[in-house]
């Protein structure tokens, strides 16, 4: 086995390795919710968001109308609630694609992490956490891994009301 081969052989064996973790994971969760422990569970929420563009660049330098599609699907448990905080582990799918083709804009990949949220009267989201993010870049075949602390919110208003 050349050592090529032996590199892409590691890499599909890593690759299989955290997708069972992750599968493992989700699973011990799942069966922590049907067991009389669900009664100490304060919800099963889930999210996605997304985005469909197409750009149109305005000069004509190295520019190209490119379409343009990302987003995430996730869906967790709310363990723990304090007041408005909640205390959330989740499992998440994260994708990107273009019609251009580049490498950085085409992946695909599972996640999982764990947050503290808070959740307004108003509707108001903010979320402080922790994130384990596996990346398939699809047209050249690369993989990234890597762990991220993040801040995400979310907030909505209506200035007629």
């Amino acid at each position: 086995m050349g050592e090529k081969e032996y590199y892409y052989l590691q890499q599909e064996v890593s690759m299989k390795t955290r997708l069972t973790f992750l599968i493992c994971l989700v699973t011990f969760a799942a069966s922590l919710a049907c067991t009389s422990s669900a009664r100490a569970i304060e919800g099963y929420p889930g999210s996605s968001w997304g985005e469909l563009r197409q750009d149109f660049p305005i000069s004509k330098s190295n520019a190209h109308n490119n379409l343009f599609l990302q987003g995430w699907v996730e869906q967790g448990i709310d363990w723990k609630k304090w007041g408005n905080f909640y205390l959330n582990t989740y499992a998440t799918l994260r994708y990107k694609w273009d019609s251009q083709a580049l490498d950085y804009n085409n992946s695909i990949g599972p996640g999982a992490g764990v947050g503290i949220s808070y959740i307004s009267p108003k509707g108001d989201n903010i979320k402080l956490g922790c994130e384990y993010i596996y990346d398939q870049y699809f047209r050249n075949g690369d993989t990234e891994q890597k762990i991220v602390l993040y801040m995400r919110w979310f907030t909505y208003w209506n200035l007629k009301k």
